[in-house]
């Protein structure tokens, strides 16, 4: 901790914290364990992904985030390089979560399975929207967090196109090109999360409520791409039991 130490009148050792600590910043973060390296990374964490979400990238310096922790900048490079640095750490976390997004398996036909993986795609962009925006933002003037970028949407669609070729292999699916329509419609959901949730682009008279929206992206992924997504696939699966149990392939296993 930024701390100094001096002796008070009677010749004892004190210790005198810094202006921000005694400011109160972060004050859950700053009663961990001041021994734990990892407590004193997950500090400087923690304040980062406030002063990105607040300031966006470009704005946000290694002094904002040390001033909300009480830790001197020293402390800072011991455990990061640079502000991209903590950047990338602070943002990788998110990325993950909208990937694993696509993973959901609950509900018992394709549009319910949809639906829930829409659902929990669109609110994690809704619950880190300053933190997301900043990445948008840098994605555009740092080559690594470009690459970042477009790692996360690669992930993504490729797992909707596992997912579309194995329901094409179960005859779930219409006549349709996987990789055409794995790109069409992970952009779609990924540039409706972005203007809903991030731009906050509701040009209507009626105000979009997240469900709502949540329940038309899925309609239409369905109708494009599905013969009948409202099937019960545990019953559709107790038929087919080579089929459903048949490969060995890694990716998305919508149907379980």
């Amino acid at each position: 901790m930024h701390a100094r130490q001096g002796r008070d009148v009677t010749g004892k050792r004190r210790i005198t914290r810094s202006a921000a600590v005694r400011r109160g910043a972060l004050p859950g973060e700053l009663r961990r364990p001041r021994n734990s390296a990892e407590a004193t990374e997950q500090i400087l964490l923690d304040a980062a992904r406030r002063v990105f979400a607040d300031k966006g990238y470009i704005r946000a310096t290694v002094q904002d985030i040390i001033e909300l922790t009480g830790l001197s900048r020293g402390t800072f490079y011991l455990y990061f390089r640079s502000t991209d640095d903590i950047f990338v750490r602070t943002v990788t976390k998110v990325v993950d979560d909208i990937v694993a997004s696509s993973r959901v398996r609950s509900g018992n036909t394709l549009r319910q399975r949809v639906y829930e993986n829409n659902l929990r795609y669109f609110e994690i962009f809704g619950a880190n929207r300053g933190l997301l925006r900043a990445f948008f933002e840098a994605s555009y003037v740092d080559p690594e967090i470009g690459r970042k970028r477009a790692e996360m949407r690669s992930a993504y669609i490729i797992r909707v196109r596992d997912h579309l070729e194995r329901q094409r292999q179960l005859c779930r699916c219409l006549p349709i090109d996987p990789d055409a329509a794995a790109l069409s419609l992970a952009m779609m959901a990924e540039g409706t999360a972005q203007s809903f949730a991030i731009l906050k682009m509701e040009p209507f008279e009626r105000p979009l409520e997240l469900k709502r929206l949540c329940t038309e992206v899925t309609e239409i992924w369905c109708r494009a791409v599905y013969t009948d997504p409202d099937r019960l696939l545990t019953l559709e699966a107790a038929k087919l039991p080579a089929v459903a149990t048949g490969s060995k392939r890694k990716g998305w296993r919508h149907d379980g």
